[in-house]
């Protein structure tokens, strides 16, 4: 049995059947204001609008009633867009589909588009020629902000006559994301358009840290910053930090510690001292807190004293120039005796032949004692005799 196809609807689709095809609602698409409208129709109730995107999807809107027209945010729509419009007249459902195209030949639109800010107020951007572009083609940037504020490039960097770039010295005007666009043309054919909506804070190019300071004690070296200036004071907690840490001697030979900090932190970092005599330098970069798209380095910070290494060397020096200096000093005190010594000869002494040789004088001495002595034949003996005195009478 083949079932009536008002059974395959569904209960609201039966309530509310489509109306005829030939009831246009010619529907239209504004690309510069993002705005889709179509004609009104007496009776008509509220409705649903819907933008299908290629990389973001349905992005559905209410349609409030007696309104023709629906506005949707800013969008890149250089990719094509498909549109569609709901609306319900006298309990009909009455429904168009639009599908906007990038206008123009293949391949001539702007490639590799990109933004930067820096110095927190100026912004470069830079985009290719097409790869299908004529030679006579020329680009122009538009950049609309969220509150449809738009105006085109006061600056632009050229490439043999096309423009390849914009440089940007006022950012006033520009909200948290804005839309770019980059169309172009020819007299040769039609030139697509680029678009694309950038969110400034992911393109921000944040500067190094301010007031780096390092305070050393015995066991650890403190060092803090400042959060750098950028276009909107985001707090602390937006911002994360890497310190290139190493010796200062060993610049060259890449041995350095990469430290990520988050700005919750308190913009502060103990780094333990490895010693007392060991000379180091620091050097520190930002970036966005969700996203690690580093600036430039600050310059380097020296900590700590003098390497031991140096030191030694140092000391060697020292005692090499000090033992140069003593073997020089003796050397000129050695040949000014010399010279003082033949310019005053020592004087001649009178020659003692008696006291001349020692061994003789002993000999001759000794014989003469010796000679006398035997000469006395005779030996005197004195014979003492102890006498008792005799006790007295009483």
């Amino acid at each position: 049995m083949v079932l009536d196809s008002a059974w395959l609807l569904t209960q609201e689709q039966q309530d509310l059947p489509t109306v005829k095809p030939n009831a246009s609602l010619n529907v239209k698409f504004d690309p510069q204001t993002t705005k889709l409208t179509w004609d009104c129709r007496e009776n008509a109730s509220s409705g649903e609008c819907v933008l299908i995107h290629k990389e973001k999807g349905p992005i559905k809107k209410k349609v409030k009633d007696s309104e023709c027209q629906c506005t949707f945010q800013d969008y890149s729509l250089h990719g094509g867009v498909t549109l569609t419009v709901e609306v319900h007249v006298n309990q009909r459902r009455l429904s168009e589909m639009l599908v906007y195209t990038n206008p123009g030949r293949e391949g001539t639109a702007a490639q590799n588009f990109s933004c930067v800010i820096y110095d927190a107020d100026f912004m470069n951007c830079s985009w290719a020629k097409g790869r299908a572009a004529p030679d006579d083609v020329q680009y122009f940037l538009y950049i609309r902000s969220k509150k449809r504020i738009e105006r085109e490039c006061p600056r632009y960097l050229k490439d043999s006559g096309t423009h390849v770039g914009c440089h940007l010295q006022d950012l006033s005007g520009l909200t948290s994301y804005n839309y770019f666009l980059v169309n172009g043309t020819s007299q040769e054919t039609g030139i697509q358009f680029f678009d694309s909506v950038l969110l400034l804070k992911e393109i921000e190019q944040y500067n190094p840290p301010d007031n780096i300071t390092v305070q050393c004690n015995e066991s650890h070296c403190l060092i803090r910053w400042e959060k750098p200036r950028t276009r909107q004071p985001w707090p602390n907690r937006e911002f994360q930090y890497q310190l290139d840490i190493q010796r200062r001697r060993d610049t060259s030979s890449g041995r350095s510690q990469l430290i990520v900090v988050f700005g919750d932190s308190g913009n502060r970092y103990n780094f333990p001292k490895p010693g007392s005599k060991a000379k180091h330098t620091v050097k520190i970069r930002t970036a966005d807190a969700r996203k690690a798209h580093w600036g430039a380095w600050s310059q380097p910070v020296e900590f700590g004293s003098e390497e031991t290494g140096s030191s030694l060397v140092h000391i060697y020096v020292l005692v090499v120039l000090g033992t140069l200096v003593c073997g020089l000093t003796l050397g000129c005190l050695f040949k000014r005796f010399l010279k003082s010594h033949r310019l005053f000869p020592p004087v001649p002494q009178i020659k003692d032949k008696l006291n001349d040789n020692h061994q003789v004088d002993h000999e001759m001495l000794w014989e003469k004692f010796t000679h006398e002595t035997g000469k006395s034949d005779k030996e005197e003996v004195l014979t003492v005799e102890t006498v008792s005195e005799a006790p007295a009478k009483l």
